[in-house]
């Protein structure tokens, strides 16, 4: 990408790679170094060795996706909501593919980005001593995808994107919904959900669980009613999605 145009367009420090093993590691090695003040924000063509939830890779290849990184200064990460924290990030996303791109995706719980029916982006939130990381990957071209994500993973676009604009986009969105009240960023995450109304599969720990989602609280929490009663989730990943027509799992 180039450095001086993501410079003019960008709300935050930024630092692009051609080539990184993963913007959230690169992000991780910057806080050791340096007591940041102010957020910064690190992007690469191609990673490496990304990964997202669990540890498990993350399918970076160079000059078809957005690999990006904001590491976000608190005064106490202890008094964030990680819930709240992730569904604002999801929304934020999802606006900024809207106004760039003129794709709607919507958002299976907690914070992957589906369009036509695959995942297109998955974001990762970690929280290092008193720094958020911020890491979101967005398939933006189609490629040749690995076997075991091929049935999964798709794209937002087979035309030409440009790509600084849409982090510059990405970034002005992230720093937008951070500063609005859950209230607001929750309304907008409803409006996007793929789950509210659905019967899925939720895997808590070693716990399988099944039901049908009655709501996304201002929180984050998924409100499930199960054969045993009304829970609410904030932890565990939908492994299954029943939805009219078409199935993820």
């Amino acid at each position: 990408m180039d450095q001086l145009r993501l410079t003019t367009l960008s709300p935050v420090t930024i630092t692009s790679y051609a080539t990184i093993d993963s913007t959230n590691t690169a992000a991780k090695r910057l806080i050791g170094n340096t007591q940041l003040q102010t957020p910064v924000a690190i992007v690469a063509d191609e990673q490496t060795a990304g990964y997202g939830r669990h540890g498990r890779q993350y399918f970076s290849p160079d000059q078809v996706g957005v690999y990006l990184t904001l590491v976000w200064p608190v005064a106490d990460s202890r008094t964030l909501n990680p819930g709240q924290v992730t569904t604002s990030i999801a929304v934020a996303a999802a606006t900024a593919l809207s106004v760039e791109l003129g794709v709607q995706v919507g958002i299976k719980w907690v914070n992957d980005l589906y369009y036509q029916h695959k995942k297109v982006a998955g974001i990762l939130v970690e929280s290092v001593g008193n720094h958020l990381i911020i890491g979101i990957g967005l398939n933006i071209n189609p490629t040749d995808y690995p076997v075991d994500i091929q049935a999964k993973a798709g794209a937002l676009t087979d035309q030409q994107v440009d790509r600084e604009q849409l982090v510059a986009s990405l970034l002005n969105y992230f720093v937008r919904y951070f500063s609005l009240d859950a209230r607001d960023v929750m309304r907008d995450y409803r409006k996007l959900s793929l789950v509210i109304g659905q019967q899925v599969e939720l895997v808590v720990g070693k716990q399988t669980i099944q039901g049908h989602v009655q709501d996304v609280l201002d929180d984050g929490g998924l409100l499930v009613q199960t054969d045993t009663g009304q829970q609410t989730f904030y932890s565990g990943e939908i492994t299954k999605l029943n939805m009219t027509g078409w199935t993820i799992s």
